[in-house]
């Protein structure tokens, strides 16, 4: 992944106070707040300067998620993806890597770096064979949701709670576990019985 992200480096920001301004302009936007709800702008991670370490980082620490910048990091680019790890703090059952951190960053790479760099950044992603997510979809009250597609893909034999349309467009939540896919339905053992779900009329997909 990071080999796929090496040739896009983004546009440099001298200083902390330039970096938190584009951090600040990108979950200030619509754009941002119309997907991520849960990562608002009171909520921005604190930057800090990273002396003496040797990567760019994003963590978790007693007072508040942090982002670490060395000044060799201090891109565009860089807290783009960055800021994608704060979107997906709280997914602790998926990769730190995985498909939807991968799904993330490139939709956040459009937005926020272009068209251009977006087709790079996925031109990239197929050359060393990154897998990614599935867009997101969006539930009927209107929420954008990720994951839904490497939660199934990962979960077989657990329990989740899925959103779905059912056969009339009616919004339903399916609690049960996930026993297989196939011919396109998603299979889930539920209280009484057993039920198919169209893979294309899931929106949502969370542990139960």
């Amino acid at each position: 992944m990071y080999r796929a992200e090496a040739p896009l480096p983004g546009r440099g920001l001298p200083t902390l106070v330039d970096c938190a301004a584009f951090a600040y302009h990108v979950v200030g936007s619509l754009w941002w707040s119309d997907r991520f709800p849960h990562c608002p702008l009171d909520g921005v991670p604190k930057l800090r300067p990273g002396h003496g370490a040797r990567h760019a980082f994003y963590r978790e620490d007693p007072e508040g998620p942090t982002i670490t910048l060395p000044r060799r990091y201090r891109t565009t680019g860089v807290i783009i993806h960055e800021l994608s790890h704060w979107v997906l703090r709280a997914t602790h059952d998926l990769p730190n890597h995985g498909r939807t951190f991968t799904r993330v960053l490139l939709d956040a790479t459009n937005e926020f770096g272009g068209a251009e760099r977006a087709e790079r950044l996925a031109d990239g992603y197929a050359e060393h064979k990154v897998h990614v997510g599935r867009p997101a979809r969006r539930s009927p009250d209107g929420r954008w949701h990720y994951a839904w597609d490497e939660r199934l893909r990962r979960g077989r034999d657990r329990a989740f709670l899925i959103g779905h349309a059912d056969q009339e467009g009616n919004e339903v939540f399916s609690t049960g576990i996930l026993t297989s896919r196939a011919h396109g339905k998603v299979h889930l053992q539920v209280e009484g019985g057993a039920v198919a779900i169209p893979e294309n009329a899931i929106w949502s997909v969370v542990p139960a």
